[in-house]
């Protein structure tokens, strides 16, 4: 099961790379305060790794809170 769970993951991750080699054009993101000009393919990767972290410590916080209320 965890070989099917990595490969599903790296397959994801291939998908990901090659979408964003093949988008390099410049993208402008506007933020509220301000806006920041950038290759989109580094704007596509910042938001894979935000998704990443976040699905982390989603997970994280979920084994913890049912640890907490195990006890």
């Amino acid at each position: 099961m965890r070989f099917i769970i990595l490969l599903f993951f790296a397959i994801i991750f291939v998908i990901a790379l090659v979408f964003s080699l093949r988008n390099f054009q410049m993208v402008e993101i506007d933020l509220i305060a301000f806006s920041v000009s950038l290759p989109l393919a580094v704007a596509l990767t910042i938001e894979l790794l935000a998704g990443i972290f976040l699905g982390v410590f989603a997970v994280l916080y979920h084994t913890k809170m049912k640890r907490i209320l195990r006890k």
